[in-house]
């Protein structure tokens, strides 16, 4: 979601650098790929369940800091932290459904599952874009904000 607002946030904190812009966007996937491999096997020692409500709680915190970043230097953090901890719930929840489902039934929770990984890359630049210029660059992270709170919301009221 925030490619199309890199050029806003690279004004507002009044820096022209390319390769820094592009690491502002990639820093999150950084954090998505390097956090699940502490966080996954985390979920096997302490269980599935303690692992998506503590990710969801640090996602959403770091998501906030995101939207209220004082620099460029503490969103470059926050964004990572936040990749780091928004990963773990990918990264375990195809273990969750094959828990969930005999072996004959996974095929359509696991392609359920798989379509908001797919869906998410093409449809967030779009909502992104029209989002930072109708808004600013801070409330994509406030929309993001409530899409986790609001997933948070429905796993509690499933327990």
């Amino acid at each position: 979601m925030l490619s199309p607002a890199i050029t806003f946030i690279m004004v507002e904190f009044h820096n022209g650098n390319q390769s820094l812009a592009a690491f502002v966007v990639s820093v999150y996937v950084l954090g998505f790929a390097l956090g699940p491999m502490v966080l996954a096997p985390l979920s096997e020692m302490y269980g599935r369940w303690s692992l998506y409500l503590l990710c969801d709680v640090i996602h959403i915190a770091f998501t906030v800091a995101c939207a209220k970043a004082p620099s460029l230097g503490s969103l470059i953090a926050f964004r990572f932290l936040a990749g780091a901890f928004g990963g773990g719930p990918i990264a375990i929840g195809g273990g969750t459904v094959t828990d969930l489902f005999r072996d004959d039934e996974q095929a359509a929770p696991l392609g359920l599952y798989s379509l908001g990984a797919i869906a998410g890359p093409a449809l967030g630049p779009v909502v992104g874009g029209y989002l930072s210029q109708a808004k600013g660059w801070r409330w994509i992270f406030w929309v993001l904000t409530i899409a986790v709170s609001h997933s948070h919301y429905w796993e509690i009221g499933f327990r």
